[in-house]
């Protein structure tokens, strides 16, 4: 099993954006509700054996709250039949070095890191790895868990009133 990773973060790439596709319709991943055409502009890396897609992750960039600080919201999805084999720490790691590689040369868009909600069936309060450096920040309202890791390059501005 070699695993390729094809950067595909802000590509705008067609090609790479109909493999999403057809893999998200193949195996029947997003909700009904979900905007593919919006999504497909989120991809930050596919994850390949082979010529074979086998994992995507996408990145949305939002206002995290907890945190005060914009953060890549990272999604990701595995083929059902590779999801024992470790593959998503791997496409998490991958995608972090993409992202934090782009909000360093991209550093006006203030992008602190990425952030993550755990919504696979039977983890709850289970603890997992620290796969792609995600740490435990919290819970939700329906007990997944809340992830977050800092981007090294960044730096907190202080919101401390002005001591002079």
């Amino acid at each position: 099993m070699a695993i390729t990773f094809v950067d595909a973060w802000r590509k705008d790439d067609p090609q790479l954006e109909a493999e999403a596709r057809a893999f998200w319709t193949s195996h029947k991943v997003l909700p009904g509700d979900a905007d593919v055409d919006k999504r497909v502009k989120q991809l930050a890396v596919l994850a390949y054996d082979e010529n074979v897609l086998i994992g995507i992750s996408t990145i949305e960039v939002k206002f995290f709250d907890l945190l005060q600080e914009n953060f890549g919201f990272i999604r990701e999805v595995v083929a059902s039949d590779r999801r024992l084999e470790h593959i998503s720490i791997a496409l998490t790691q991958r995608t972090r070095e993409v992202v934090e590689a782009y909000a360093l040369a991209h550093q006006n868009e203030s992008i602190a890191g990425i952030a993550a909600v755990l919504q696979a069936p039977g983890i709850g309060k289970r603890a997992i790895s620290r796969g792609g450096g995600l740490v435990l920040m919290g819970y939700t309202d329906r007990n997944e868990q809340v992830r977050a890791c800092w981007f090294d390059h960044f730096r907190v501005k202080s919101r401390l009133p002005d001591a002079s």
